[in-house]
């Protein structure tokens, strides 16, 4: 043991932004319970990628929540994941969607105990071959 109350608390929980966001736009939704159980009792994962992808998502169809989501940002405690430029340097499944691939490439590289996402795309048994998916449900 390191030391670091951190390591010893729970599991490592990768978020996806759409359940972030979910979470942002209602209280009461499953996704903002699910997030709250998460900061009670584990460790929220998030990535660079997702975090501009949400402010850009916030910005244009939810600007009222953008002071919000400052102080959800400047509040909230999670690991940070780097996704790297170069997709291709990390091997992972075909997907539908492109614009999943950095989400994707980034809970590949975290290796988390969870990957929950509300995307069906990422609910695939060719990415289940190399992470397992969850809903907030």
């Amino acid at each position: 043991m390191n030391g670091n109350p951190e390591e010893s608390r729970g599991l490592r929980v990768f978020v996806d932004s759409n359940i972030l966001i979910s979470a942002l736009i209602s209280s009461t939704s499953v996704a903002s319970q699910f997030l709250t159980l998460v900061l009670d009792a584990h460790r929220l994962v998030l990535c660079d990628y997702g975090l501009t992808e949400m402010a850009q998502v916030i910005r244009r169809k939810f600007p009222k929540a953008l002071p919000k989501w400052e102080l959800f940002l400047a509040t909230l405690g999670f690991e940070m994941v780097h996704t790297p430029a170069d997709l291709a340097i990390v091997a992972a499944p075909n997907i539908r969607d492109a614009k999943d691939r950095p989400i994707l490439i980034s809970a590949l590289i975290a290796q988390p105990d969870a990957f929950v996402s509300g995307d069906q795309d990422l609910h695939t048994l060719e990415i289940a071959e190399y992470l397992t998916v969850y809903t907030p449900r």
